[in-house]
């Protein structure tokens, strides 16, 4: 087989499928166009498998052949899926083909985690790893135009070739040290979270501002957000070219309730309210008669909490430059200060604790104990020179 040929044959993509099955792991790469595009294009489907000194690699043309049977396999626990930065790629074959990844390696994740960079691209780690420099002259490639020429598809397959030896090498630091199952539930993670959409009657949360409006004006917001996002969906197009956001929302805060009223909207158009005008009024009424119900918001930090959270903030930075894990797989901000409050409250026991990462897990043993043993005067922070240190509190002469 030239693996310069753009795989268009059903038989022969059915014996990639039963190849990649047979060798429980295989690296994957998508192509796709997103501009002017609300879910993106796919337009070249990219897997390696086999030997990771000298892989098989074929790149898959989606556009002529369907390559349904390779995205079923992301859901396949016994395979393991290879990717480097997956979350655009899962999202996609999950938007598309329904399915959720299960299984799943990735190498950016597994970097992050080595300390060998936070978010590195694809093309640094196979230069840091392997020693090999990548052709990026294809980058910017028109991927949905038929003919591909020889150097875009040797382009594309070089985004699989690389990854299954990246995959053994990293896996084999990950194994010595102890982090496999580290960087097996965060790649977990990562598919759950791009396994589908949010539901249109959800979208609205993704509007900034949305949570500083009155319930009424939160209704209308929510109604439109969905109207915006199922007719998004139907044309593929962003959703802001179907209404802006800043528009959605001063709809929201001054409700119209005759065509005329939108003629003082700043940015619709004479021609939108023509189309969509009676829609969004009958829109507009359906949100004013379901406010939303007020959500409960935590209650702010204290003095005395925000200088606990920013010294929480500061053991979790010490912590993971220790172990060579970037501090955001470890705890967010919004986690940290869960934390300061429930502190705060009293009732200290574990088991009435909120549900944080921090407090779980491998991330409990790398910082959540030690803040911990912190906010129970345990340990103090003393200056050091490459930043702090926690040392053990030492108990009055006499006590235990």
């Amino acid at each position: 087989m030239n693996e310069r040929t753009l795989m268009d044959d059903p038989a022969r993509v059915s014996e990639i499928v039963a190849a990649l099955r047979r060798a429980g792991s295989f690296a994957l790469d998508l192509e796709f166009v997103s501009e002017s595009r609300y879910i993106p294009e796919l337009s070249l489907v990219q897997v390696g498998w086999g030997d990771p000194d000298s892989p098989a690699v074929a790149a898959i043309d989606p556009l002529a052949v369907d390559v349904e049977p390779v995205a079923q396999l992301l859901a396949d626990p016994e395979v393991e899926k290879v990717l480097h930065a997956a979350q655009a790629d899962l999202a996609l074959l999950g938007q598309r083909f329904a399915v959720a990844g299960r299984n799943v390696f990735d190498t950016q994740i597994a970097a992050a985690y080595l300390g060998i960079g936070d978010q590195i691209g694809y093309g640094n780690l196979v230069q840091k790893v392997l020693g090999v420099t990548l052709d990026k002259g294809a980058q910017f490639t028109q991927w949905s135009r038929r003919p591909l020429d020889d150097e875009q598809i040797r382009y594309a397959l070089d985004d699989v070739r690389y990854l299954p030896e990246i995959r053994r090498r990293l896996g084999e630091q990950l194994d010595a040290r102890r982090r496999m199952a580290w960087v097996r539930e965060e790649s977990q993670r990562l598919a759950a979270a791009n396994a589908e959409r949010p539901k249109p009657e959800e979208i609205y949360r993704k509007i900034k501002g949305w949570d500083r409006m009155a319930p009424r004006s939160q209704g209308v917001v929510r109604v439109l957000a969905a109207w915006r996002e199922r007719r998004a969906l139907a044309g593929n197009k962003p959703p802001q070219w179907v209404l802006q956001d800043r528009v959605l929302l001063e709809i929201a805060r001054r409700p119209p309730k005759k065509l005329a009223d939108f003629e003082r909207v700043r940015g619709i158009k004479e021609g939108f309210v023509r189309r969509h005008g009676r829609e969004l009024l009958e829109r507009v009424r359906e949100g004013l008669a379901h406010p939303l119900e007020p959500s409960p918001r935590p209650p702010a930090l204290s003095d005395e909490q925000k200088v606990q959270s920013s010294m929480v903030s500061a053991i979790v930075q010490a912590m993971s430059r220790e172990a060579g894990v970037a501090p955001r797989f470890v705890a967010s901000r919004d986690e940290v200060e869960a934390l300061v409050r429930w502190w705060g409250s009293g009732d200290r026991e574990l088991a009435s604790a909120p549900e944080l990462g921090i407090l779980t897990g491998w991330r409990r043993q790398l910082a959540g104990q030690p803040v911990l043993d912190w906010l129970a005067g345990r340990t103090s922070i003393v200056a050091a020179a490459d930043g702090i240190e926690l040392r053990t509190v030492e108990s009055p002469q006499g006590q235990r």
